[in-house]
This record gives C-alpha cells, structure tokens and sequence, in this order.
C-alpha cells in the first residue's frame, strides 16, 4: 500500500473518531461535551510538538491518571461517560500518531516508486520471454529497525533514505534500475548477465552502506542492512512472472538475513 493510502486511511479514521465522539456526547451525554474538546486541541497540540516516545508516554500516564481519578470518586459522573473520558484521549492519541508518521513519510524528500518498480519489472519480464540467453536479477535492500529510527527522528530518517538512495544509485549501470519500494527498502533490477549483482552487493555495498551513521538526539548510530536476492531466468520464470511475487519472495528472505547486534 502506497504512503498516500495510509495517510489517506489514517485520517478518514481520525475524522470518523471525532464525529463518532462528538455525536454521541451531543446527544447521550452533554456534560462532558467540553472535555472532550479540549482532548481533541490538547491531542493536536501534543501531536505537533511531542516526540513518538513522548506521545506514547502520554497515553499510558493519561489512562492511568484517568483510572485513579475515576476510582478515587472525586466527582460522579454516570459509568458510560467516566468510560468515555477514560479512553477517548488514549486512542485519540494514538489515531494522531499514525496520522503523524505518516504525513512525514508522505513529505519526505524520496517518493515510494513501487508502481514504476512494478512496470519497469514487467517490460523486463516481457523482453526476456523473447531471449532464451537473458535473466533478471533483483535485489531488494532493507534498512534494518527504520521504523524505530523514524520514531527517534523523523527529520533525520528522511535525510538518512536520501543519503542510501544516492549511494546506491553509484551502482547502478547501463540496463539497470534502482527504486525505493518503501519502508527502508530499495529495489535493484538488472538485466546485465554479465554482473554478478549480489557478490558485488556482499563484497562492496554492503560495507558502504554500513559506513554511513544515523545522526540523532543522543550522537551518532550505526545503521545495518538486510538482503534479499532471486535470478529470474528460463527454469524458474513461472514463479516470477508477476511484480508482486517477486517482491514476496525477496521480502521473505529478508527475515531469515539475520542481523548481527553490536
């Protein structure tokens, strides 16, 4: 699914929440009408300028100070609306954290390319079912825990996919294509059966792209990087013969490319 369909997603979620929310406090209970208004700026507030780890943070404290205030009795207010005022913040606070992540992502620098990814492996596909002599190789590079390094910072992630995507791009000759698939993943298509793209890729940029250092609040990180690699060609092009499968299958070796902590 591409970033736009998440954000897209995400926010018709938010804005079904909040009408929901306000309808029902509108109509089943008035008094905490207010309250829940002021979660929704204080959750907007909150979204802008607190930190993923901050935002989560806020739900836990905001449940359990929800809890305490409820059994303590300091004022009754009937059980469906002491429910409402006890998880209608959390949620919401999580709802708007998607809605962040994802908007980040959407205005990032690189742009998810899996639709021309898709169309470029497929007129590959086509030309090497008219050669007997031909393959394809693809290799799929992921950037291991970026979802984690986004959450730390997201200003800093972006700038960090654009830093591979460049490095990347040093290696990629005549008849060859690279494209960000996204989530931290870059896809490698070759027609070139004179390469022999993965030892290049174990020997060579695998010890660039480990060089490079995440830049964030607490110093310098290093970064590490997952594979997966197929050769399409006469004997197994059945398997291959859609965009999708083969994105699959170099997914699902991506798991068993065990990384190495430090």
């Amino acid at each position: 699914m591409k970033k736009t369909d998440k954000l897209s997603r995400w926010l018709l979620i938010l804005i079904v929440f909040e009408v929901l929310l306000f309808l029902y406090c509108l109509f089943f209970a008035k008094e905490i009408l207010i309250e829940e208004g002021l979660f929704l700026i204080t959750g907007l507030f909150a979204a802008i300028v607190l930190s993923d780890l901050l935002l989560t943070w806020t739900i836990l404290l905001s449940f359990a100070f929800g809890i305490v205030f409820l059994v303590a009795g300091i004022v009754y207010i009937p059980f469906h609306q002491s429910l409402l005022l006890l998880f209608s913040f959390p949620l919401l606070i999580a709802i708007l954290i998607q809605v962040r992540d994802h908007l980040f992502k959407e205005h990032a620098k690189i742009k998810d390319q899996e639709t021309e990814a898709d169309v470029d492996y497929c007129n590959r596909f086509e030309s090497f079912e008219d050669r007997n002599n031909t393959k394809i190789q693809a290799l799929l590079i992921h950037w291991s825990h970026e979802e984690l390094f986004f959450q730390l910072q997201p200003e800093e992630y972006s700038q960090m996919l654009n830093q591979i995507h460049d490095l990347l791009s040093q290696y990629v000759k005549h008849d060859e294509s690279l494209y960000y698939v996204s989530d931290g993943n870059y896809l490698f298509l070759s027609s070139d059966s004179q390469r022999d793209l993965k030892n290049e890729y174990d020997s060579v940029i695998k010890n660039k792209l480990e060089n490079l250092v995440f830049c964030g609040e607490d110093g310098e990180q290093s970064v590490q990087f997952q594979s997966g690699f197929v050769v399409v060609d006469q004997t197994n092009k059945t398997k291959y013969g859609d965009y999708k499968d083969l994105i699959s299958h170099l997914k699902r070796q991506l798991e068993t490319d065990i990384i190495v902590e430090y």
